[in-house]
């Protein structure tokens, strides 16, 4: 068993560590770009999500109902259903976004043809994407 209070001092250390370094950011959107234009490795069928690694079968509701949403707006399947029974053969390719130094609301779903917010922390000179909803548009 893992003794919590011993730990407590190491955890407050680690949390002050985490919100000092977000103070002294300075994040600046400096575009909108195309996913694939940014990430390379993002191709047709593959998909990438909010969390760690994680195959269909495992994903909850919310999650495969995005995967199957994203599936019709990129035009793989014609309606829900089928985009589902893709999903379960295997036919999309999942990652974690934060492997692609990319974040998304929600689900995080980021797919070749969604625009990605680029931001710059001008602090440290390091680059994320992040999806947005109201810069989609095909």
């Amino acid at each position: 068993m893992v003794d919590t209070a011993a730990l407590a001092p190491a955890i407050r250390w680690a949390n002050s560590k985490a919100l000092e370094i977000l103070l002294q950011g300075d994040p600046v959107l400096i575009d909108v770009v195309p996913a694939k234009d940014l990430i390379p490795e993002l191709k047709e069928h593959t998909i990438l999500h909010a969390g760690p690694p994680i195959e269909w079968d495992r994903m909850c509701g919310p999650m495969r109902g995005a995967v199957a949403g994203v599936a019709v707006f990129e035009g793989w399947a014609r309606d829900l259903d089928e985009a589902g029974v893709q999903a379960s053969k295997g036919c999309f390719d999942f990652h974690p976004n934060h492997h692609f130094s990319a974040v998304g609301p929600m689900t995080g779903l980021t797919t070749c043809s969604q625009p990605l917010l680029v931001v710059e922390n001008r602090a440290t000179g390091n680059r994320a994407y992040c999806t947005s909803t109201r810069a989609w548009a095909k």
